[in-house]
């Protein structure tokens, strides 16, 4: 029984700098990775930038189609576009080389006096493209080509997406923070409930029953369970107030892990909020947290109710945030080859683990 219970993922890929960059190779690229939203991309030149490891990804608009590149510079290598999200046409602020929508320096100061690159030069310096796909408020790239379309990859979940972000159009809150714990640990974390009723039982232990229903669908997971009747009253006061119009798919609580780095909660059928987990080192990890509301009349109830689940939010964010840094001093002074021990709560944990070391089987 003891081997049974034996997660995939050793102690020491939680904090070793080789292990982070396998993983970079081998679990993220090949992965479709959601790095923003449609919102931010609906005029001629809008732009956003996601950061996968060393690589920096650019999604820029043009004239209305969406295209991503590696976001450095072929001349010299200097990022393009800096800021997180902005509106500007692709061109390097260093000596101003400006790129079109697939990828060709069409404008080079100077070109004539300093290189005398021809079309067919000009097409060879064109930046690393990258695959590209929406569903909903999501937009997905994939670094490495080939493999599943988006929908393939995304099984049962495609539509999942597709459904919270019809119902949940009111977008209200995008935020980052840095955690001191390896990615992994986060995403473990986020895949159980075994925790709740310690480590938040002031707030989300308040409001969720643990006893929580897992299914799976290829590499990602999703549990459902149920609001307390607390947590049922308040939701159902704010409805009558704002004239919510929540979903009926999921009326208590879902929540999906999606490989590798995703953790999408809906709650009440009407509170959305997604979450991606960026490793930024081998014992840090960034996470990019936007929040939605489902359909409602906007009247002034509305700040209210988004002060009361900001303020939720944070108070469980921070709660698991120092959770985590305490399992992440742990996993140096834990046996370096020794997994986690995994029960049945823990069920999500090993499932996630279980297709992490598929991707990294045979590569340390």
């Amino acid at each position: 029984m003891y081997q049974e219970r034996l997660g995939q993922i050793p102690a020491d890929h939680y904090w070793r700098e080789d292990i982070l960059a396998a993983e970079i190779e081998h679990v993220f690229k090949p992965s479709w990775l959601c790095v923003g939203f449609v919102h931010d991309l609906q005029n001629d030149k809008d732009f956003i930038t996601a950061q996968i490891g060393p690589h920096s990804i650019v999604v820029q608009n043009f004239g209305g189609e969406l295209k991503a590149f590696r976001n450095v510079c072929s001349h010299r290598f200097a990022r393009i576009q800096n800021e997180s999200c902005g509106n500007r046409v692709l061109q390097c602020p260093y000596h101003g080389w400006t790129y079109d929508g697939a990828g060709k320096p069409i404008g080079i100061p100077l070109n004539n006096q300093s290189f005398g690159f021809d079309e067919a030069d000009k097409t060879r310096l064109a930046l690393e493209a990258y695959e590209l796909e929406t569903v909903g408020h999501f937009v997905f790239v994939r670094m490495k080509p080939g493999g599943p379309s988006l929908p393939e990859f995304l099984g049962n979940f495609y539509d999942d997406l597709k459904h919270v972000s019809e119902v949940c159009p009111d977008h209200f809150e995008q935020e980052s923070y840095d955690w001191a714990a390896n990615w992994k640990l986060g995403m473990d974390n986020a895949a159980e409930g075994y925790h709740v009723p310690l480590v938040h039982a002031d707030s989300f232990g308040l409001i969720l029953s643990i006893d929580l229903k897992i299914s799976t669908d290829g590499d990602h997971s999703r549990y459902v369970g149920n609001l307390k009747e607390r947590s049922l009253k308040w939701w159902g006061q704010v409805a009558k107030s704002i004239k919510l119009e929540p979903s009926d798919r999921y009326p208590q609580y879902g929540n999906f892990l999606i490989f590798p780095n995703i953790v999408v909660t809906f709650s009440a059928g009407a509170f959305l909020t997604f979450q991606t987990f960026e490793p930024t080192g081998p014992q840090t990890l960034r996470i990019h947290s936007t929040s939605w509301l489902a359909k409602n009349n906007g009247r002034a109830a509305r700040g209210m109710v988004i002060d009361s689940l900001k303020s939720f939010s944070e108070q469980v964010r921070n709660e698991d945030r120092d959770i985590c840094a305490t399992a992440q001093l742990g996993t140096r002074d834990a046996p370096p080859h020794r997994p986690p021990v995994l029960g049945e709560l823990e069920g999500r944990i090993a499932h996630f683990q279980r297709a992490y070391a598929k991707r990294m089987e045979g590569v340390i």
